[in-house]
């Protein structure tokens, strides 16, 4: 495995397959169902600044023959002045979509990010099963020389099953390698929910060059930041409603009644009523959603606070897995290096059987610990690119986030 470019043209297939994956996605089809309910119920609240209109029947106890037991009428009300109640009613409608359009954000963003870990996570796995299977091949062939050598009488028979035992630890680790392979991928057709569409191998997309990563600072813009304003703003239409609630609300309303020996009867009232609930509890209302007004623009700092550290950390992640990703590299080249000495001087009588698998073992794990350190370098490169640029500069971006490539 080696670290190398690739072309800024060519396809990165993780961000060809993630709109698409955004778009089918049920968790994000649910959180789109939440915003066109919250937009009918910005719609329901605009409707209450017009008259309310209402009909019905009763029916009573009387005796009188001269009237109608069976009351019937027809009502028209319309307020006047509600104390502001119908515009904070308004505005709460208007702050629950706001809030349903953050949360569709969010749940976009959180599945892309998932889905690059995933990715990162499937990729890493699939090196693990090259390395591993390289090293299967070479104990397997170092396994025959050992059973050459054997027969020649240079070496003990009993090696033999030693060397197997070896091959046979090699092939633990491959099996092992290959289940974490399985895994990521029925995580990644999990997350696709089709018929997966991707063929040959997965690979990283670009080397990621330190000169062109993003400022581990987090954007007003992103959707966790936006998702807490909607919720401050929401708790603060809750507030002015309840103190509206205190308001007495004016209103005219017009009715037709019939039901009395006059027959059809028409009046108009102008009117004034107010409801402060039970006791104090409004008072109480008024109070407990102030609370929640601070308590949301608190969480709004948590939520900034946690962005910044995620960011921040994924800054060290990147350079430090990058780093080490290069220092693996040159000890993977040493490691070919020596390994190829060895068997020469194996072939030579000057290297045992022990210490020819012991080097291609290392080499083994170090492609094994390479592709792990670019992953995770690559990971936290995307991530870095998804939290500052946002999910739709990431999308429509031409040029692909580098990253360390395992090969």
């Amino acid at each position: 495995m080696q670290l190398a470019p690739v072309l800024a043209d060519q396809p990165t297939p993780h961000r060809s397959m993630l709109p698409d994956m955004l778009e089918q996605h049920p968790a994000v089809r649910a959180a789109d169902q939440q915003r066109q309910a919250a937009a009918q119920e910005v719609d329901g609240a605009r409707w209450q600044y017009f008259p309310t209109p209402s009909v019905g029947a009763e029916s009573s106890n009387q005796t009188n023959p001269l009237l109608d037991s069976k009351t019937r009428f027809a009502r028209l009300q319309q307020p006047l002045w509600t104390g502001g109640r119908l515009t904070a009613q308004t505005d709460r409608a208007r702050a629950q979509l706001e809030l349903a359009e953050a949360g569709w954000r969010e749940q976009r963003q959180s599945l892309a990010t998932r889905w690059v870990e995933l990715w990162a996570e499937a990729v890493a796995a699939a090196t693990r099963v090259e390395a591993y299977v390289e090293s299967e091949a070479l104990h397997q062939r170092y396994v025959r020389r050992v059973q050459a050598r054997a027969s020649e009488g240079q070496i003990a028979r009993s090696e033999i099953q030693l060397s197997v035992s070896r091959l046979a630890n090699v092939q633990a680790e491959l099996e092992l390698a290959r289940t974490q392979q399985q895994q990521a991928l029925n995580k990644l057709r999990q997350m696709w929910g089709r018929p997966w569409s991707v063929a040959g191998p997965l690979a990283f997309s670009a080397t990621y060059s330190a000169a062109t990563a993003p400022d581990a600072e987090p954007p007003e813009d992103h959707p966790v930041l936006q998702k807490g304003r909607a919720q401050i703003q929401l708790a603060q239409a809750e507030a002015d409603l309840a103190k509206a609630r205190l308001s007495p609300e004016i209103y005219v309303r017009g009715e037709i009644v019939h039901g009395d020996i006059t027959g059809e009867t028409r009046k108009a009232y102008i009117g004034l009523s107010t409801s402060y609930g039970g006791g104090l509890s409004s008072l109480s209302a008024i109070g407990s959603a102030q609370s929640r007004v601070e308590a949301q623009r608190q969480d709004l700092e948590v939520r900034r606070r946690d962005l910044s550290d995620q960011l921040t950390a994924d800054q060290l992640q990147r350079t430090s897995q990058q780093q080490r990703a290069l220092q693996l590299q040159q000890a993977l080249e040493a490691a070919q290096a020596y390994l190829q000495s060895s068997e020469t001087q194996f072939d030579n009588g000057r290297r045992s059987w022990q210490e020819l698998m012991n080097s291609a073992r290392e080499k083994a794990q170090l492609r094994a610990q390479l592709a792990d350190a670019s992953a995770q370098a690559w990971l936290a490169a995307e991530r870095l690119r998804l939290n500052t640029q946002g999910l739709d500069s990431y999308l429509s971006s031409s040029a692909p986030l580098a990253a360390p490539v395992s090969r």
